[in-house]
């Protein structure tokens, strides 16, 4: 099945201190590099852009909320930066722009 999606997050919208909404949107791993990183903006970033993300894959897959965990979908980066899925066939970017953040989803 081949499929598309992207979707985009007002980043303001997000709130740091909603650790559940945080825990249910990042894997542990995922979390890990939350975690680490050091300004509350970029934070928001990272988050904003796996939500956002993880919404694209979803759509990508013709699956609605519920179907597939976000814990199931897993984004980390590559040596150089660039973020991949746990999912070999999907192809993904993502974005940040000032209070957005945006990422399409492709899969082969």
């Amino acid at each position: 099945m081949q499929g598309i999606g992207v979707d985009i997050i007002e980043l303001d919208r997000l709130n740091l201190s909603h650790e559940s909404f945080i825990h249910k949107v990042l894997t542990d791993k995922e979390f890990q590099v939350y975690s680490s990183l050091k300004s509350d903006q970029r934070k928001k970033e990272y988050l904003g852009g796996r939500f956002a993300a993880k919404e694209a894959y979803l759509k990508a897959k013709r699956k609605g909320l519920g179907e597939i965990s976000f814990q199931q979908i897993e984004i980390l980066n590559d040596d150089t930066g660039c973020p991949y899925l746990n999912d070999k066939q999907a192809l993904i970017s993502i974005s940040h722009e000032k209070n957005y953040a945006i990422a399409f989803v492709i899969i082969k």
